[in-house]
């Protein structure tokens, strides 16, 4: 039960170490990272979610929610960002993880060492 718990709790915070962050070169991070999906807002100030972005000649083509390929023009996009793997989110997560295992392995070898005092029964008349 320890095991599934601690596990369960290293995927989340493993999930928790990214962030949607603005992409400085769309034409090197996409094809280097692949990532799922990107948001681009074009020079219209129009936003969109493009899922299994690639890059294709000078634009970056996609797929709409509604199953519709959309091509964009890199010079046409004057944002592009993508999820990203978050140093500080992670440095967090790093310490925080390592605070509460130290604390479970102490507690845990502190709980069979107390002595307590002796209040057993023996039967006698008080």
């Amino acid at each position: 039960m320890v095991v599934r718990s601690i596990t369960v709790a290293a995927l989340l915070a493993t999930a928790a170490c990214s962030s949607v962050k603005p992409v400085a070169n769309a034409r090197e991070f996409i094809p280097a990272h692949q990532p799922d999906r990107v948001w681009v807002v074009n020079t219209k100030n129009e936003a969109y979610m493009l899922r299994q972005p690639r890059v294709s000649g000078d634009s970056i083509i996609g797929t709409l929610n509604g199953g519709r390929v959309m091509r964009i023009p890199l010079a046409n996009a004057q944002l592009v960002e993508a999820k990203q793997r978050d140093q500080k989110k992670t440095l967090a997560v790093a310490i925080i993880g390592g605070v509460v295992l130290g604390g479970t392995i102490y507690l845990m070898t502190q709980a069979g060492d107390s002595e307590g005092d002796d209040q057993s029964y023996t039967g006698g008349e008080m």
